[in-house]
């Protein structure tokens, strides 16, 4: 039997810990806002510029208040920019549940490009059906369907924040010599979802340039959590130039006073893209297990389907498999409603837990489509797959 390597994961939020309702005496002080009002399904679009620095976040989320209170049921979706690493990487992630800790769908992605040089634009949909997240105009993660679409049923506010995590082993160790460091907001634009028209729509619509600090909109955060090192103080919320500037100082340093970065607005558009965690599967046949974030126990005519995947566009498609396997015999089909696309074959990675990226090229048409994939001999891991139009 293929044996999984199990990895520990971790949220921004953590369902053991409550908020605290004032600012503590901590030594540093970070930064967030959240909107008076709340929204539901929408197409919500955000243009920033991240704070770097190991330990540090930048976010951007959804979160149904009072999901930290006692029992009730947790509803959050996240985009959050790890400072570690160049700020390179950045996680999705939907947090629901009862239970404590809460269920919990983390995905961690790398970019090109270190995401606090510059501004990049984040897109979050939000459906009935489906919940995607973009970087600069290209799919990196969508779930179809399943428990994280169809139990978030309440209205969520909307929250950027930045802040110190105590969790190394999630965000890296802190190091206060790098603060302090800010994160730059230059918009969001918020379009809410037609169930008539299945579509985002203007009705209803709005738009922040940050040219002022709307109260009417928005409220500053003055509390804190466990795992934060910093308290959220509401002098750290400023706007400045057309941009809301949220800062993580020492304690006696808050505000900002520097010059704002200047968004040039020239960051690239990648090909289109769609991105699938491999667990994310809609149908199974089977006896594959999901464990730590990956599909493994894949045996000899096992295969598992995602259904609704959305094709950007027609034309030829590199898809890449992160994949891992202490056999040389393994190889699957990914096929689309039962036809054949391409077969490829997987390597002797060095383990069930060592990952390599396998890839050819397949011919798919535009819209809504089922993909599986189909293995034709067992033996074999995957994490993710990734359809980038070449």
């Amino acid at each position: 039997m293929l044996k999984i390597l199990n990895v520990i994961r971790w949220s921004t939020v953590f369902a053991a810990s409550l908020f605290v309702a004032s600012v503590s005496a901590k030594p540093y002080k970070a930064a967030e806002i959240y909107s008076n009002q709340t929204y539901h399904y929408g197409r919500y679009e955000v243009r920033m510029k991240v704070a770097k620095g190991s330990g540090v976040l930048s976010t951007f989320f959804t979160y149904k208040n009072g999901s930290e209170i006692g029992n009730t049921f947790w509803e959050e979706i996240d985009i959050e920019v790890f400072g570690k690493n160049n700020a390179t990487q950045w996680q999705s992630n939907v947090i629901i549940g009862s239970n404590r800790p809460t269920t919990k769908t983390e995905g961690v992605h790398t970019a090109p490009v270190s995401l606090g040089d510059g501004y990049h634009t984040y897109v979050l949909e939000w459906t009935p059906n489906y919940i995607a997240w973009f970087v600069d105009g290209g799919e990196v993660r969508r779930i179809t369907g399943g428990q994280f679409v169809t139990s978030l049923t309440s209205n969520q506010d909307i929250r950027f924040n930045v802040w110190a995590a105590n969790i190394a082993e999630w965000v890296g160790a802190f190091d206060a010599n790098v603060l302090p460091v800010y994160q730059f907001v230059n918009y969001i634009e918020y379009k809410p979802y037609s169930a008539s028209t299945n579509s985002f729509t203007t009705t209803g619509s709005w738009r922040d340039d940050f040219n002022s600090f709307d109260t009417g909109r928005w409220s500053k955060a003055n509390w804190t959590f466990t795992e934060n090192y910093a308290d959220f103080d509401t002098n750290n919320v400023v706007v400045k130039d057309g941009t809301l500037v949220l800062a993580l100082t020492r304690e006696g340093a808050t505000g900002f006073t520097g010059t704002v970065p200047v968004d040039g607005g020239t960051t690239t558009t990648p090909a289109p893209s769609v991105y699938i965690e491999a667990e994310n599967f809609n149908e199974v046949g089977g006896s594959v297990t999901v464990s730590g974030g990956v599909v493994g126990y894949i045996d000899a005519g096992d295969w598992f389907k995602y259904t609704n995947v959305n094709i950007p566009a027609t034309g030829t498609y590199k898809v890449e498999y992160r994949v891992a396997s202490a056999l040389t015999t393994a190889q699957f089909t990914l096929d689309k409603n039962g036809v054949g696309l391409g077969t490829i074959s997987v390597p002797n990675t060095g383990g069930w837990g060592t990952y390599t990226t396998i890839s050819h090229n397949i011919n798919l048409t535009a819209g809504v489509q089922n993909l599986a994939i189909y293995a034709n001999s067992g033996g074999f891991n995957i994490d993710w797959l990734k359809l980038t139009k070449i």
